[in-house]
């Protein structure tokens, strides 16, 4: 299992950044092309998102999804949504990725009422996503959210056909079944959820650390606990999960605390 952490644009103006990285012990970065990479910065010319690859890091890639509405059922709303991802995959290409992430969400009410609408629309924009990345050779992942719509495992179980893998994101698809049950359910609870069809595409999980609210998780993107990635490697030794990757997608020491790279050499080396 090869251990990679999160990386916006932000952090790699920072020009200690690729270095330090380096120094974790860690196989590679996930780098978020949010807004301005893709569409203000060429991904290619960042200057320590080269340094970190020549160090020996590997980068995977989060697509966009702030305003992205891949499962929209409204065409219009849906076509840009798929322009817009196609164009940062196509040029993140020049890197090399070796794989891409995508939500594949709505925020429309529409779903509340005919969720299959929403999900056959998400289906179209996988199908013609994943054509894309098999043109361009980087595999896709499409990864669980809280979203009631097109987040869930049940329903990423409809996209297997098209050729992606799973991202699991453990504390979004926790909140998300904690929410259903009205109860607050644990790792093991979820992969005890997850559709057994599901569970040997789950290839990728971004772990981080979060809070409760009742059955709400109310703060993540935290440095885990030791409490969670010791459930988490249980999993994995047990073969419950069999990642090629785990992504620390963490962002916050505490919420409200910026997190430093050095605060996360005890999650690598656990880990590892």
């Amino acid at each position: 299992m090869k251990v990679y952490v999160t990386v916006w644009y932000r952090d790699l103006r920072n020009e200690r950044i690729a270095s330090e990285l380096a120094s974790l012990g860690l196989d590679g970065i996930e780098l978020s092309l949010d807004y301005p990479l893709c569409s203000k910065l060429r991904v290619d010319e960042v200057d320590q998102l080269g340094r970190a690859i020549d160090l020996g890091l590997e980068v995977g890639i989060h697509l966009p999804w702030r305003e992205i509405y891949l499962a929209s059922p409204l065409y219009d709303v849906r076509d840009l949504s798929k322009r817009y991802v196609i164009s940062c995959l196509r040029e993140s290409s020049r890197i090399e990725p070796k794989y891409a992430v995508v939500h594949v969400t709505t925020d429309q009410a529409a779903c509340m009422d005919d969720v299959n609408e929403c999900v056959r629309a998400a289906e179209d924009s996988v199908s013609t996503i994943a054509k894309v990345a098999e043109d361009v050779g980087i595999p896709i992942y499409v990864e669980t959210t809280r979203s009631y719509c097109c987040g869930g495992l049940e329903q990423l179980v409809k996209f297997l056909n098209y050729g992606i893998k799973v991202c699991l994101d453990v504390p979004h698809a926790i909140e998300r079944y904690s929410r259903f049950y009205r109860r607050l359910l644990t790792i093991e609870d979820v992969i005890n959820e997850a559709p057994p069809a599901l569970l040997r595409h789950i290839d990728l999980v971004h772990l981080h650390g979060y809070n409760v609210s009742g059955y709400r998780i109310v703060d993540s993107h935290m440095i885990p606990s030791p409490e969670l990635v010791s459930k988490y490697v249980s999993l994995v030794r047990r073969g419950a999960l069999k990642p090629t990757y785990t992504v620390l997608e963490v962002f916050y020491l505490e919420p409200g605390k910026r997190i430093e790279v050095a605060n996360l050499k005890w999650v690598v080396n656990e880990l590892k």
